[in-house]
């Protein structure tokens, strides 16, 4: 008895270390991207050429024979009615595999999602997968574009299994594209992090693939004939216009700005660059204040182009895209807004803009009447762009209601997160503070007398009430152990959160500067930098203190005329500058989403 006892006791330690001898030569034998030479990581960028109609895809079928990425792996032994499947999810941009949310991650399997569990049938399986828009093939994205791979990381994910183990995962983990029985995704990452069997292998490859988007001008710029002003440029125009090779590729577009009407500029008929050969003094400025009766002020208001590529072009061999500030003549005076947007969008990532902004204030502090910004915007106002849904306290108030009473709404397309650079005081207006601090003496400044711009970082949050630390008025959220963002929200239902830095107008004098937007799903962090290995953090909110979009965003580049209102407390009137004697430009080089 004690030695068939001691027989069987040695057959299941063997059989043990068979097993684990096999997993382990799976798990060094699980490789991704074989057709990608590299280590540990493989760096692809994406390809970008038809993204605008046709979505993007990893790898595309210019970056591979095969258009897809390979996959192998082996073992030692070989036992029947073995089955598996390889998963890939964002590693960069995610939450946790155990979080409630993980079903908003980007994960995929096979780009059919008709197709389960594979049989193993050879010691060495070599398989190929890649990785797709909406890869869980959802009905509500009508397009692959509607859900754009995220840039960053990923990771690929191993299954293995027999017979007893594969009747163990549930249909909607074998077949992503299906529901469980309370209509929700469910993340396979999710599921098998907390389903522990027997009968299933998990093998997680170290080796990653890293991706990132790069924006530039190389090939051209479109004009969106259904949207832009009635005077349309030369259809056959190469660099910008509105032909179909540009329809089909530029990865930006001509911006044409709202056009608020809120404030009549009643603007000073003076012609004149504030920064210049011959700049706008003080003098000058205190002089105008009253040099003008009410029927020589220009009753009028900030405007956009009416001639789509005259304000914007593209520079030699695409190497950057000029904005521009149109000049004004006598008898045509206006200020004029543009910028450009670009038109591949993305959900998360670290927008960085490699970005020449003209000089803001001359050697008197005086401002050019500018704002110049680089922003975020939602794609687009339908139902598969929603956000995340919210049914706190009614949900969101919708960007549009400005209304008292305000009616909240649980779905809603709006997101917007603002870099916007102006003249502006370092501190909100003093009245904000009266209830939160003694000091108030050093809430104020007279900000005419320094050459500061305010790094102003804004997150259009609809005012949703669901983060546990929402607030109105001012507050400060912490970054980390030594610095704390004072953070502004004008009033409970004002449906954004704001901040502000200063900066110096001599950052502008460089041949270029980097702006860059970090957004995550729980936090975004804002950066400046004269280079990418020296960058400022100079703002930073978290999902404890304002809504953070969930929904596909693209990118903006501006140089708009804002009101002095809109940045209290006022330093310059925006009445009181000149309307620019000469072009005001500005570059757009690249922007690297990754």
């Amino acid at each position: 008895m004690r030695k068939r006892l001691l027989f069987f006791l040695g057959l299941l330690l063997i059989a043990a270390v068979a097993v684990f001898f096999v997993h382990q030569a799976v798990n060094r034998h699980f490789r991704p991207m074989t057709n990608f030479d590299g280590g540990r990581t493989v760096s692809l960028d994406m390809d970008l050429e038809n993204a605008v109609t046709d979505g993007i895809y990893l790898p595309s079928t210019k970056q591979t024979e095969e258009g897809e990425g390979v996959f192998a792996f082996r073992f030692f032994t070989l036992k029947k009615n073995l089955y598996y499947k390889i998963y890939y999810q964002n590693e960069s941009y995610k939450f946790p595999d155990t979080d409630s949310l993980a079903s908003e991650n980007f994960y995929g399997s096979w780009e059919d999602v008709g197709v389960g569990f594979k049989p193993v049938e050879h010691r060495v399986v070599r398989d190929s997968l890649r990785i797709v828009g909406n890869p869980r093939d959802e009905q509500l994205y009508s397009g692959r574009w509607q859900r754009n791979p995220r840039v960053g990381q990923y990771g690929f994910m191993l299954v293995l299994c027999n017979e007893k183990g594969l009747n163990e995962i549930p249909d909607y983990v074998q077949h992503i594209g299906n529901t469980n029985e309370e209509g929700h995704f469910v993340n396979p990452y999710q599921w098998f992090a907390t389903h522990k069997s027997k009968n299933i292998k998990v093998v997680k490859s170290g080796r990653m693939l890293k991706t990132r988007a790069v924006l530039n001008a190389a090939h051209g710029v479109y004009v969106d004939a259904s949207k832009n002003p009635p005077v349309l440029p030369e259809e056959n125009c190469e660099e910008c216009g509105y032909n179909q090779n540009l329809y089909q590729h530029a990865l930006f577009e001509q911006f044409f700005s709202h056009v608020s009407t809120q404030y009549p500029l009643r603007n000073i008929p003076v012609i004149k660059d504030v920064v210049g050969d011959d700049p706008y003094t003080r003098e000058e400025y205190e002089a105008n204040k009253t040099r003008f009766d009410s029927s020589q002020l220009q009753m009028n208001y900030p405007v956009v182009s009416e001639h789509p590529c005259t304000t914007v072009k593209v520079g030699p061999d695409g190497e950057y895209i000029t904005i521009i500030n149109p000049a004004s003549t006598e008898g045509n005076l206006r200020k004029e807004s543009t910028g450009i947007r670009s038109r591949v969008g993305f959900t998360y990532g670290k927008f960085t803009g490699r970005i020449k902004f003209p000089e803001m204030l001359n050697d008197e502090n005086i401002w050019n009447g500018l704002t110049y910004a680089f922003w975020l915007i939602y794609t687009e106002n339908s139902p598969w762009n929603n956000r995340r849904p919210n049914f706190k306290d009614g949900g969101y108030i919708p960007k549009w209601d400005d209304s008292e009473n305000p009616q909240r709404t649980p779905y809603h397309p709006y997101s917007e997160i603002d870099i916007e650079i102006v003249k502006a005081s370092r501190h909100w207006p003093v009245n904000y503070y009266q209830w939160i601090r003694s000091d108030l003496e050093n809430c104020q400044e007279d900000a005419t007398l320094n050459n500061d711009v305010m790094f102003c970082c804004t997150n259009w949050d609809l005012a949703s009430t669901a983060p546990p630390m929402f607030k109105g008025g001012i507050d400060s959220i912490p970054y980390n152990k030594k610095t704390k963002f004072e953070t502004q929200r004008w009033y409970p239902n004002y449906k954004a959160l704001t901040t502000r830095t200063p900066m110096s107008n001599d950052d502008f004098k460089a041949q270029w500067y980097y702006y860059e937007i970090e957004w995550r799903p729980s936090e975004i962090i804002w950066r400046l930098g004269p280079d990418l290995d020296h960058m400022t953090v100079m703002g930073y909110m978290d999902d404890q203190h304002t809504d953070i979009p969930s929904n596909q965003m693209k990118c903006i580049v501006t140089q708009e005329y804002h009101y002095s209102e809109w940045w209290p407390p006022i330093v310059w009137d925006q009445r009181l500058i000149p309307y620019n004697k000469t072009d005001i430009e500005g570059r757009v080089y690249e922007i690297v989403v990754e």
